[in-house]
């Protein structure tokens, strides 16, 4: 027994030993320092479990105390970017006669885009997220092959994406999306504090829908009071039908209204008033009592809509429909006593169509109409008057002139630019020339401002063309000054390719850069354009006063020899580039 006992110790540290390499002291050291980590831990996620809940708390004492969509929209997406810290918040409500998911609103996306960019359903990050009813959570968006890019929106400058799908009573309503320009990985905590933005909001959103369809009816309800009062008031009839086309198209969201009546002398439906988005479109042709140009019909008892004008017209008219750009036709006879006296024709430039709430609309504004020409008795005793803005250059001449010079572009054969980047510079171009109209339209004058034209054009050069990663300021100075819409037309072009050129060589390497656009009246009937950048400019084969051969630079120079008749020169400063243009303001 005794020799089982001996007093070596036994193999291995005793417990009552402190260890060499861990010291006693060193324990509740790090026992209290992991204790503080995870209470840190616990803290930050109470506080932004906090932040979130108060964020959804503000949202819903804010909009419940609005009934403006805009207005509710433009909160949801401001607290929603201020919670997550993220770059934009943007916000698309399902349109569901086309499909499509139109932008809103948005903190981060261009904010001429609201109302026109689009993606259709399915399309897209955020259209999947709509399409499949489930969250999409992409890291590097770009590369995820669903990706595509909202048109006119500078979306490309944005890296990480979260899209969720908005739904109210089981039915997708749209959805929302918020980005980030840096990568992110989305956290389960981003997730669910969307989710749940996203849930609150679908309810709030389908009631502002709702009470934002009830004051269209109101408006639409006025638009009739209006013809109303215009109907009864002592003007002479060609004022009233020019302010009822107007009303109408207004009334029902087209772009052309006219107004078509009686001549018993010609037996035609000839043009009478006339309203279109889009100024300086060819009057429309007489429609013949005996030979409508309607291929499905002999006359015209009750309202037709012809979905493909294109194909359903017959040959005049769908040649000119579709050189007006306009697709989709509702005609509303004009009866007066079982007698047609007029065609009240509406047009759309898409193939939406129109619906029983619109065609009830221009059928009762046909009524007050016909009522007008009643009281008149001018009905097929007045001459004819067509009245239009006066005429400017062709746009289709002005088009194709772009797109054969495009098409003649030397880059092409070397292959140093894409069918897509063609296709992009030549949109640009021709949205350059839209903007001379919409002036036109809102200003329904002879001469157009050329400094309001520019600043359009500028920005959409700035959302359409700049380089990603690139902050530019763009600058528009100098007085008001009124040409003609052919002078306007060329030098807007000319200031989109200018802009687009400095864009694309003279901030090679840099972040940041200025470009200003002067306008100089000089004072003895010239005009001077000038467009300087403090970059280093595009002057590798140019010498002072003279401008580098290229596609951009040929289509300045062409215009200003042609359509101003003035003189171009493109030199480079220590400064940067000034591309001047100089040519006599009067034109015609």
């Amino acid at each position: 027994m005794s020799a089982l006992i001996s007093n070596k110790p036994p193999d291995g540290p005793r417990s009552d030993v402190p260890r060499s390499d861990v010291p006693r002291s060193d324990v509740p050291r790090r026992i209290a320092s992991s204790v503080s980590a995870r209470l840190s831990t616990i803290r930050h996620r109470l506080r932004r479990t906090e932040s979130e809940l108060d964020a959804i708390r503000r949202i819903c004492r804010m909009v419940n105390g609005k009934s403006d969509l805009r207005a509710i929209l433009d909160i949801i997406t401001r607290t929603t970017t201020e919670v997550l810290h993220v770059d934009s918040t943007s916000i698309y409500l399902l349109d569901e006669s086309s499909q499509r998911l139109i932008l809103k609103a948005t903190t981060g996306l261009y904010p001429s885009a609201i109302d026109h960019g689009y993606l259709l359903m399915g399309h897209g990050l955020t259209g999947w997220a709509a399409q499949q009813r489930q969250m999409v959570a992409v890291r590097e968006a770009q590369k995820d092959p669903r990706f595509r890019e909202v048109p006119d929106t500078r979306e490309r400058s944005f890296k990480s994406l979260l899209a969720m799908p908005l739904i109210s009573q089981d039915r997708v309503i749209g959805a929302m999306n918020v980005q980030t320009h840096r990568l992110h990985t989305w956290t389960e905590s981003d997730v669910e504090f969307v989710a749940v933005i996203a849930d609150v909001v679908a309810g709030i959103l389908e009631r502002a829908v709702l009470e934002e369809q009830t004051e269209r009816k109101v408006r639409e309800l006025t638009a009739v009071a209006e013809v109303s009062r215009a109907v009864i008031s002592p003007v002479y009839l060609d004022e009233t039908l020019r302010v009822v086309a107007e009303m109408a198209a207004r009334a029902v969201g087209a772009r052309r209204c006219s107004l078509l009546l009686l001549d018993e002398n010609e037996n035609v439906f000839a043009p009478r008033a006339v309203w279109d988005a889009l100024p300086n479109i060819r009057p429309e042709p007489v429609w013949p009592v005996n030979d409508l140009p309607l291929l499905t019909i002999e006359s015209l008892h009750k309202p037709v809509i012809i979905g493909d004008a294109h194909l359903e017209l017959r040959a005049e008219h769908s040649v000119w429909a579709q050189n007006a750009g306009l697709r989709t036709l509702l005609c509303v006879p004009l009866i007066l006593k079982d007698r047609t006296v007029g065609l009240l024709n509406v047009w759309s430039d898409n193939a939406d169509g129109f619906d029983d709430r619109q065609v009830e609309v221009c059928t009762t504004l046909a009524n007050q109409i016909a009522l007008a020409i009643e009281n008149a008795h001018l009905v097929g005793n007045a001459a004819i008057v067509q009245e239009m803005h006066h005429r400017v250059k062709n746009n289709l001449q002005n088009v194709v002139m772009l797109l054969q010079m495009q098409l003649s572009d030397g880059r092409a054969d070397d292959r140093t630019i894409t069918a897509k980047d063609a296709l992009h510079e030549a949109v640009n171009r021709i949205m350059s020339i839209a903007a001379v109209h919409d002036a036109m339209a809102h200003e329904g004058f002879r001469l157009v401002d050329v400094k309001e034209v520019i600043q359009r054009v500028v920005s959409l050069v700035l959302a359409n063309m700049t380089p990603p990663g690139l902050e530019l300021e763009i600058q528009v100075v100098g007085p008001e000054i009124r040409v003609s819409s052919r002078a306007a037309t060329a030098l807007a072009l000319c200031v989109n390719e200018l802009v687009s050129n400095s864009m694309e060589h003279a901030f090679v390497g840099r972040n940041q850069g200025r470009i200003e656009v002067n306008l100089i009246d000089s004072g003895n009937g010239q005009l001077e354009a000038e467009v300087r950048d403090d970059g280093i400019g595009n002057t590798a084969n140019a010498t002072s006063g003279t401008a580098p051969t290229s596609l951009g630079l040929n289509i300045v120079q062409a215009l200003v020899a042609e359509d101003l008749r003035g003189t171009f020169t493109l030199e480079r400063t220590e400064q940067g580039s000034i591309a001047t243009i100089r040519a006599p303001i009067a034109l015609s």
